[in-house]
């Protein structure tokens, strides 16, 4: 069986390649958008493709051809252009239309010919909305090719989903019926599974690392970059004021706590998936002025992104007292909070796992009314946030809901764990999944 994978960086691609070593019978061919993840393929004898630069070369070198194409027409081979640039206009206001539409005639034209030469049984995608990403789903669905989408999941897994990722997982869809039951074993089941031992993780080779930097350094600013890999958070730099203060429930015990969790500032997450608010930012700011009587705003950054957002949030933060969240155990912060604010970060699901009260900004899997409080345009945020203050998830609800997720949405181990047991599952999930219609 052929699968045709798409993904970033050589973890991505170490993750691919799990999938053959776990099972012989996938023969697999990798795409990476970046060096790192196409050096990683190749250094191991495996059929990769640099398509993020290949494709900008093939747009470069049949410039007129494709300028003829984007300024005459609105589609390309059954491919609307609007639909695929979507995400990458709403990323950044400053990224050339032109060159992005270049691009994506460029991509069309390369997936199509790799679907022609290496004529995948299956194709299988990290994330689910950048452009190349959009075009190779468009495409294998024209072709009646069948697609999964895999992400980074909470509780050490990885979601696995033929629909898509994040608020456009198909889980968003299930509904919680009063009537269903669950026996005790399925409520231990649940319990025995987010509460299973933490999985080692692998530890990536900093060679990698410093080839992505040194090529972005180098090529960022210039046309020889390609456009829909410009203006993203690969390489932050750091805005900490180092005034900020720590995160301490104790010395304001008498108040309401909100805490709110921060995720990566371009993440697609917050670029696609959240209708209301563009920017951290923005987010901090509404909340503070929209909080309770009697409350307190605590802050918790993403591991990756400590002291990487505006520097105008850490100044507003500072202003006004707002602390950070410093603890080392994400489970003791969100007990600890009487309510905990998302905007549609994973940490949303294990808050509401824990049974706490959750409000959630922006579009989500979880963002289910009997499980959170969703805030939507119509909402008056501090009226909202004071309805939280007597919100709890139905227990049985919950559970029900739960069951469904952890064990048919979920792959137990993370895409970056030291033994890559999910790469082991999932090859085998696609590989009957294959037989059944062969």
């Amino acid at each position: 069986m052929k699968i045709l994978c798409i993904g970033y960086y050589d973890k991505f691609s170490r993750f691919f390649l799990g999938l053959k070593k776990a099972s012989p019978a996938l023969n697999i061919k990798i795409l990476s958008l970046y060096f790192s993840g196409y050096l990683y393929s190749i250094f191991r004898l495996t059929p990769s493709t640099l398509l993020s630069f290949k494709s900008w070369a093939n747009a470069l070198v049949n410039k007129k051809k494709y300028l003829n194409i984007i300024n005459h027409q609105n589609a390309y081979k059954n491919i609307s252009f609007e639909s695929i640039i979507a995400f990458h206009l709403k990323l950044n206001k400053n990224i050339s239309k032109r060159n992005l539409l270049l691009q994506a005639v460029s991509y069309i034209d390369l997936i199509h010919a790799e679907f022609t030469s290496f004529k995948p049984d299956a194709i299988l995608l990290i994330g689910d909305s950048r452009l190349s990403i959009e075009i190779t789903k468009k495409i294998a669905k024209s072709l009646n090719i069948k697609v999964y989408f895999i992400e980074l999941g909470p509780f050490d897994t990885t979601f696995f989903d033929e629909q898509g990722v994040n608020a456009n997982a198909s889980i968003r869809q299930f509904e919680i019926a009063k009537k269903d039951q669950l026996t005790p074993q399925q409520q231990k089941d649940i319990q025995a599974f987010i509460n299973r031992p933490k999985t080692i993780k692998y530890k990536r080779s900093p060679f990698y690392r410093a080839i992505d930097l040194t090529i972005d350094k180098l090529l960022h600013n210039t046309y020889f970059y390609p456009p829909d890999l410009k203006y993203s958070d690969t390489f932050p730099k750091i805005n900490i004021n180092k005034n900020q203060r720590e995160f301490s429930f104790k010395a304001h015990s008498t108040t309401n706590k909100f805490l709110l969790i921060l995720q990566v500032p371009m993440d697609v997450n917050l670029v696609y998936h959240s209708p209301y608010f563009s920017n951290h930012y923005q987010m901090v700011k509404n909340i503070y002025k929209n909080l309770p009587a009697n409350s307190k705003l605590y802050l918790r950054e993403h591991p990756i992104y400590r002291g990487k957002y505006e520097k105008k949030l850490y100044d507003f933060c500072d202003t006004h007292n707002i602390y950070f969240d410093t603890c080392a155990s994400i489970n003791k912060s969100l007990n600890l909070a009487d309510v905990i604010i998302v905007n549609n970060s994973t940490t949303g699901i294990e808050a509401i796992s824990l049974k706490k009260t959750v409000v959630v900004l922006g579009n989500a899997y979880y963002d289910h009314p009997k499980l959170c409080i969703k805030y939507t345009k119509h909402d008056n945020l501090n009226q909202l946030l004071c309805r939280a203050l007597d919100f709890t998830p139905n227990e049985h609800e919950l559970n029900i809901f739960l069951n469904e997720f952890l064990f048919n949405y979920l792959i137990p181990g993370f895409l970056t764990d030291q033994n890559l047991n999910s790469a082991k599952i999932i090859g085998n999930k696609i590989l009957r999944e294959h037989s059944k219609h062969n």
